[in-house]
């Protein structure tokens, strides 16, 4: 197999066909031997040693290096390369610093600049996907008197489900890592349970308690970031993304589309504006990725005031994170 077409295979295997960024990005990742290599998993180490002339020994080393390069992901079936485009982004970009370079930054984000916006928009028309699913931010919980905890289902309360997993890593964002769009905290996105074995695994995460954990998801609620569960890849809890809407590729195909619910689910929750506390400080209008909040004339006061568009709101409770006056609270969708 001449080198043009290992890493024209290796770009279909990820059915990204016809992408010569991809194409760039997988000729700096792998050399063609590394690429054949990938070509043949999943496969025993004797097997692959008896297909590519290596000792066993050299391609056990080999296997390693791919795992901790984020080229590889472990299966029933043993190692595979990785199943698409997204995965090999992810995975690679939250490798350790010692496998990360400005080179491949910036072509990862020429990439989502140049490629993936369009091609994934394209794919979609009217369906609905839904990658991601928003999780309310606690403070905004806390902060609302008429959510009683009965009403939280499980996979709403962001403190219980980072309680109930073992083992817990942090990783830097992959997405805030290659785009650099913001100033939003780098090292917020926490892996869970098999996600997090994976991580510890090929060196890529730090262990962290479940405190640790909530302390890091308090910050990102802080730092205007908004609590995602990839629901796309496993409906099991193996992560927990902070995401702002400069870099996160997934918010980018959102916007694109000019439709958000065909690939983010909202919570079950909605922001309420008490008129008589609002103070009109615009806090909250800035801090809403999904502009579902005005500011308007509430007579009979003279000043401007936050109003909610309900049907814009998708209830990640930011906006009640940094309402001092508490004129915000998170209120159970009835609708």
């Amino acid at each position: 197999m001449g080198t043009s077409d290992v890493y024209t295979e290796l770009v279909e295997r990820l059915n990204y066909t016809g992408s010569e960024s991809l194409l760039r990005i997988l000729q700096k990742l792998v050399t063609p031997e590394e690429g054949k290599l990938l070509l043949e998993l999943p496969a025993e180490p004797a097997e692959l040693a008896q297909k590519s002339g290596l000792d066993e020994e050299t391609v056990q080393r080999k296997l390693r290096e791919f795992l901790e390069r984020g080229l590889v992901i472990p299966t029933s079936k043993g190692f595979c390369f990785a199943r698409d485009v997204t995965q090999l982004h992810d995975s690679t970009l939250s490798s350790a610093e010692k496998w990360i370079d400005t080179e491949i930054l910036d072509m990862w984000k020429d990439l989502q600049e140049t490629e993936w916006i369009q091609r994934m928009a394209s794919g979609f028309g009217d369906s609905y996907v839904q990658f991601i699913k928003v999780i309310p931010a606690w403070k905004a919980i806390e902060r609302s008197p008429s959510i009683s905890a009965g009403e939280l289902l499980p996979d709403e309360n962001i403190r219980e489900l980072i309680r109930g997993a073992d083992p817990i890593t942090v990783i830097p964002c992959s997405c805030r890592r290659s785009m650099r769009e913001c100033d939003a905290p780098l090292d917020v996105c926490l892996q869970f349970n098999r996600g997090a074995e994976y991580a510890i695994n090929r060196g890529a995460g730090r262990r962290i308690s479940p405190e640790e954990a909530i302390a890091i998801a308090e910050q990102a609620e802080e730092a205007g970031l908004i609590h995602t569960w990839p629901m796309a890849a496993s409906r099991r809890l193996n992560g927990i993304c902070n995401c702002c809407k400069d870099c996160c590729a997934i918010f980018a195909i959102g916007i694109e589309l000019g439709n958000m619910e065909q690939i983010l689910e909202k919570s079950r929750f909605r922001a309420e504006i008490d008129q008589d506390l609002c103070t009109g400080c615009q806090d909250c209008v800035e801090r809403c990725f999904f502009d579902a909040i005005e500011m308007k004339k509430s007579p009979p006061a003279k000043k401007l005031k936050a109003t909610i568009d309900k049907e814009m709101c998708f209830g990640c409770g930011l906006c009640a994170v940094v309402c001092d006056p508490g004129a915000i609270t998170m209120k159970l969708d009835q609708s």
